[in-house]
């Protein structure tokens, strides 16, 4: 390991990060590369399981107290961490058969990791769809109040041959398109 300033850097035993830039397109597209060693391949995959795993359980939890500023704030670095997960993955299954030499203890421990991630990641899926469905009835509701509302006031209404007429019939709709 050489390190330098704030710089550190190690030979073939840390993930590094392509960065391709499309001549069309000037946003950058950086790719998670994991080590070209099959067995540090995937000790650095169950790292980064877990710091998905950890960010998906503090995620769940937030969303479980509706504490929506930390639920916000942990989005950026989620997308970051799932990116790696995915470019990583798609690594591991493209050298499935370089794995095939693989530690095997590394190997069950990996499916062990994954079988429970898949787990939290079911229950943090259920806790987004409860807050959505809140945030849905959240919204009829305030829809509902200011119906009844409009309804409660004398409203104006211009009949067929334009002339104003009093009326407590109001009607009030939403457009959706929005």
């Amino acid at each position: 390991m050489n390190n330098t300033g704030n710089t550190t850097t190690e030979t073939n035993e840390t993930p590094t990060v392509n960065t391709s830039e499309s001549t069309n397109m000037k946003t950058e597209k950086n790719v998670y590369t994991l080590p070209a060693n099959p067995n540090k391949a995937m000790q650095e995959m169950m790292e980064t399981i877990d710091s998905l795993r950890t960010t998906l359980t503090e995620e769940t939890a937030a969303l479980k107290k509706a504490d929506t500023i930390s639920f916000l704030n942990m989005q950026e670095k989620k997308i970051e961490i799932t990116s790696h997960y995915l470019d990583g993955m798609n690594q591991l299954i493209d050298r499935k058969d370089e794995l095939k030499d693989a530690d095997p203890t590394l190997k069950q421990k990996l499916e062990e990791m994954r079988l429970d991630f898949a787990d939290i990641t079911q229950e943090n899926l259920q806790a987004i769809d409860r807050m959505k469905t809140g945030m849905k009835r959240l919204g009829e509701r305030i829809m509902n109040q200011a119906q009844m509302a409009a309804k409660k006031h004398d409203q104006i209404i211009y009949n067929a041959k334009g002339h104003m007429q009093t009326s407590a019939k109001a009607s009030m709709g939403v457009s959706e398109s929005a």
